[in-house]
């Protein structure tokens, strides 16, 4: 009798089994992963808990930044082999959504028992106002973690360098120009470096905001004081920023590289303590590890030309959290997926760790983080921001106690809105609330990937060799050439719309 009852057990537990194995859903994702990020979400814990909630279980297919634009394409060329998820990286939606329809709208979806977390904040703080496309419907979940942040780039120096120079921190462009001849002096490596990369906080371009040239690698359109739409290009601080970028270069002040490096061998020179001034996100949890190094710098107001400073504006508006493919294998399941991420304990240990390790429930009931690892060490085994986060501010403020770094940069937005140095209306006005139809957008898009090569072209031979009234009238015109002034009109069409609404 035993026997045949442990039989029994056996048989019936292999046939719940195979029954479980049979309910289970199977899906693909085209996950976007960070340059310096190495995990395999493929056998990291938090997807394997995600998949014994649902019953879903997700094959990862990992690509980074280079390949992005690439693979994304290539899947899309073969509707048939799509993977059923998109994770964490913009696609264009008016293309591949509203025009060629592989891209699966959601708006069916968005309900209270398919997806009860995201759909109970989507309408706290207006979040969701942005995520329709042109057509009215959404493409996407929404990506929001709302930090009362304001801005990109900040500006950096070491005050012990200015207290051993008998410099002040400086306040105008012709006093941080004296205080980089000065470091130059001391011995500084480099008094000033930065890299070329397009849309990382160091980036070189930041250097415009001091010459009330709000640019961006986003876009090269501008809204001004008067409201209307304008090319960074037309505006008088961009020659004067290239003037200025040509003295540092020909000085020696600034680091040569900056025209060449990526954001990985900038911050080598920063930990090594060869910099003594810079642009960056923040000084905590980033890329520069180097505790000595870190310690001896403070944050400071971008220096200010006589065009004023106009830092980019950020707007805590969603970016895209997950797109579905239209041959998506189970929209439900991947929506249920999805937002069992958006728990509020699983979606606050995907981006800052375990609980009692990195996290506990503070005195007052909100979340805190106790230990923030080094060298990014919290990227080997959580998502991080690779994983599905969806917290508008209403929400966000009343779970959590700010981490250090997000203090740090949220105290830096509170000084640069309160010093006026930032764009008057920020350009997220035009690229995610100005909705363009697809016609219009590629043609946008079109003309910015011309615009981008060519001003990244022109503004390296302006820094190296000067500008001249030749070299000026010759980057203007080949400006309007390329369609400057069309590329305008597109985004005060769409911004225009936007108004009327």
């Amino acid at each position: 009798m035993k026997k045949i009852v442990s039989l029994l057990l056996v048989a019936m537990m292999l046939l719940s089994g195979a029954a479980f194995a049979e309910d289970k859903v199977e899906l693909t994702a085209f996950q976007y992963q960070l340059e310096n990020q190495s995990t395999d979400f493929n056998t990291l814990w938090f997807f394997q808990q995600i998949e014994e909630k649902t019953g879903v279980h997700v094959d990862f297919r990992m690509v980074k930044d280079a390949d992005w634009s690439t693979q994304l394409n290539l899947m899309f060329a073969i509707p048939d082999e799509m993977e059923d998820m998109i994770l964490r990286n913009p696609v264009d939606v008016e293309e591949y959504g509203v025009t060629q329809g592989l891209l699966l709208p959601l708006d069916e979806y968005l309900t209270e028992e398919i997806m009860p977390n995201y759909v109970s904040r989507i309408n706290l703080n207006n979040a969701g106002d942005s995520i329709p496309a042109s057509d009215g419907k959404s493409y996407y979940i929404g990506y929001l973690v709302a930090q009362n942040v304001n801005h990109n780039s900040t500006w950096y120096i070491n005050p012990e360098l200015l207290k051993q120079v008998g410099k002040e921190v400086p306040t105008t462009i012709e006093e941080y120009t004296d205080v980089l001849r000065a470091f130059k002096d001391a011995g500084v490596k480099y008094p000033y470096s930065s890299s070329i990369s397009d849309y990382g906080a160091e980036h070189l371009w930041a250097q415009f905001s001091s010459f009330g040239v709000p640019l961006q690698m986003y876009t090269f359109a501008y809204i001004g004081e008067d409201g209307k739409v304008g090319y960074v290009g037309d505006l008088p601080g961009f020659r004067a920023a290239c003037e200025w970028l040509h003295t540092l270069y020909a000085e020696g002040l600034m680091d040569k590289e900056c025209l060449t490096q990526d954001s990985n061998i900038w911050a080598n020179k920063v930990n090594a303590g060869e910099v003594g001034s810079f642009n960056y996100l923040r000084l905590i949890n980033t890329a520069l590890t180097n505790p000595d190094t870190i310690q001896h710098f403070e944050s400071m107001l971008p220096p200010a030309s006589e065009y004023g400073a106009a830092v980019p504006q950020i707007m805590e508006i969603p970016d895209a959290g997950a797109y579905l493919t239209s041959t998506n294998n189970d929209p439900v399941a991947s929506l249920k997926w999805l937002d069992a991420q958006l728990e509020t304990e699983m979606m606050m240990t995907a981006a800052n760790g375990k609980m009692g390790e990195q996290m506990i429930i503070n005195a007052e009931g909100k979340y805190e983080i106790i230990n923030v690892p080094e060298n990014n060490g919290l990227y080997q085994f959580v998502p991080v921001t690779m994983g599905q986060f969806f917290a508008p501010g209403e929400y966000y403020t009343a779970i959590y106690q700010m981490a250090p770094h997000r203090v740090e940069r949220y105290e830096d937005s509170q000084a640069y809105a309160a010093a006026d140095v930032l764009e008057k209306t920020s350009y997220e006005y035009l690229t995610k609330l100005s909705k363009m139809s697809n016609e219009d957008a590629t043609e946008a898009a079109n003309i910015k990937t011309e615009l981008e090569k060519y001003i990244k072209e022109a503004v390296t031979e302006f820094i190296k060799n000067g500008v001249t009234d030749k070299s000026w009238e010759e980057f203007q015109k080949v400006s309007k050439d390329i369609g400057s002034e069309k590329y305008v009109k597109l985004y005060q069409d769409a911004y225009n719309a936007y108004l009327a609404k």
